[in-house]
């Protein structure tokens, strides 16, 4: 059974509006991971925001270390985060949270 896991990038932007070499920057990561990462991962961005979907934790660890090379490449700063979608809880949660196991565990979740 596939899960449904994303790497968050949140790009550093204290002043809410990259000067246009910072855009520029940033979409070339855009750009490059979805090269480097290839069909099976998933890239979108809002606004400082970038994500990057994945079916497994494997290929979301192997996302981040992608991402963490290509924003030293660019001289970008950002914090990762590798999060799990939680279908009880319909959220996003840090993919060391363990989902439930067992129909209990699934009910307490409620």
């Amino acid at each position: 059974m596939a899960e449904d896991f994303r790497v968050e990038v949140e790009l550093d932007d204290e002043t809410h509006g990259y000067p246009l070499r910072e855009r520029l920057r940033a979409v070339s990561l855009d750009e490059d991971a979805r090269d480097r990462l290839g069909e099976s991962v998933v890239i979108t961005r809002d606004g400082s925001r970038l994500y990057a979907y994945t079916s497994t934790e494997v290929q979301a660890r192997e996302a981040a270390r992608v991402i963490r090379g290509l924003l030293a490449d660019e001289a970008l700063t950002a914090e990762l985060a590798i999060t799990r979608w939680h279908p009880v809880a319909e959220e996003w949660r840090d993919s060391s949270v363990a989902l439930p196991a067992t129909p209990e565990q699934e009910e307490r979740e409620y």
